[in-house]
């Protein structure tokens, strides 16, 4: 728990900029219990059975336990399951294997099969089931697998006029359409991890459920991704480094408390859950990281593959430069300077001049890099040039060129 309230609180910020609360009706962090944080009351969840609540995405989550548990949402978030647009979000983690498994539903009270629409998994094949129907004829139903290697499954629904697309973990996974806008609308309540409609072999659903977000609009593409939080997954991009550097891995939030890093050698604390990793071998290495929890029998992976190179196989001959950098604080080519600086035996300057000729910045260590700014000021984006003079092989050696800085 505390390696994931730590990850949580890392990744927190970052991730929430991006959710959009516009059109935001209803929002179910399920934390510590099933109100509404948007603040309306008449949203309020009611609890059937015992419902728990577990590690989460964010805090934590809705756990409940496939015989009895659901959660029943009246108010007005019902009302938006019609005929106009609306979106869907949530993330949900499997527990039990039996049946075909209801996560959301909302059906008519006569149980018919009319104006329904629901989201159910079958653990034992790992299949999700979308479906929006107003009759036999006008329907949309997705089925996809759903990854091995995730625990956590992030789901967006967005209904847009005749067309219902289909997000999973972050990426668009498909799209269908009618001829024209499905009805949905029914007498029913809308039902969290259960539909008081079962059928033979369905049942509801034994896991964990947590940050459901109801909109009374069609999501963009861009608003659809950026729901998705990242879970129990490597936040280092595969790179490159030099043999005998090391590279200090982040995981994103994860409820996971055991980990298991292969091949552990190289690797500092290979059951940690962020070890520096310091290879022990030139050539392409692949990490493996496996997470398991006490929850379930899911195990999460992923991996990181380290290009490392050995520096005293570098030919001195040829340096690597971008030909630009974005010097904006997201974390990704913050800053700007020479990719294989262990190729350089000696640096005698390198340097690097604005459109007017004015120096900006100078070095003569070859690792040492430039964040885009001069005496404390940011520097507008454009065109710089750079000359670097060193030695290889006793002869000295002169390089330029030009960059792109981007804001």
């Amino acid at each position: 728990m505390k390696y994931h309230l730590l990850a949580c609180f890392l990744c927190f910020s970052g991730y929430l900029v991006a959710q959009t609360t516009v059109g935001l009706i209803a929002y179910y962090p399920f934390n510590t219990g099933v109100a509404d944080a948007t603040g309306n009351t008449a949203n309020a969840g009611i609890p059937e059975g015992s419902p728990g609540f577990s590690c989460g995405v964010i805090g934590g989550s809705l756990r409940l336990n496939g015989a009895n548990d659901q959660v029943v949402l009246l108010g007005p978030v019902t009302q938006e399951f019609d005929t106009d647009d609306f979106s869907v979000s949530f993330y949900f983690k499997s527990i039990g294997n039996a049946g075909t498994q209801y996560i959301l539903s909302k059906n008519r009270t006569d149980c018919s099969t009319d104006n329904a629409f629901y989201v159910r998994y079958v653990p034992q094949t790992r299949t999700l089931n979308v479906f929006l129907g107003e009759n036999d004829s006008k329907s949309v139903s997705f089925v996809e697998r759903m990854d091995a290697n995730v625990c956590w499954h992030h789901v967006a629904i967005v209904r847009q006029s005749a067309r219902v697309r289909l997000y999973i973990n972050g990426r668009l996974r498909r799209e269908l359409f009618t001829n024209s806008r499905i009805n949905i609308l029914n007498d029913g309540p809308l039902i969290v991890g259960g539909s008081d409609c079962l059928s033979a072999n369905e049942t509801r659903f034994s896991g964990l459920v947590d940050e459901l977000r109801v909109y009374f609009r069609a999501l963009d593409e861009i608003e659809a991704r950026g729901l998705y939080i990242p879970v129990d997954q490597i936040q280092n991009r595969d790179t490159l480094i030099y043999l005998g550097g090391s590279i200090q891995i982040n995981l994103t939030a994860t409820c996971a408390n055991t980990f298991a890093w292969t091949p552990a050698e190289g690797v500092q604390l290979p059951d940690n859950p962020n070890p520096i990793i310091t290879p022990t071998r030139a050539g392409q290495q692949t990490y493996t990281v496996r997470m398991s929890d006490n929850i379930s029998a899911c195990v999460a992976t992923d991996t990181i593959r380290l290009n490392v190179v050995d520096p005293d196989e570098l030919d001195c001959g040829t340096l690597f430069l971008p030909k630009a950098f974005t010097p904006n604080g997201d974390g990704l080519n913050d800053t700007y300077g020479i990719s294989n600086p262990f190729a350089i035996p000696e640096l005698i300057s390198f340097e690097i001049f604005d459109r007017w000729g004015g120096q900006v910045f100078f070095t003569k260590d070859p690792f040492e890099r430039w964040d885009g700014s001069s005496k404390g000021t940011r520097l507008n984006s454009g065109v710089l040039l750079y000359r670097i003079r060193y030695l290889c092989e006793g002869e000295e050696k002169l390089v330029t060129g030009s960059v792109t800085m981007m804001r």
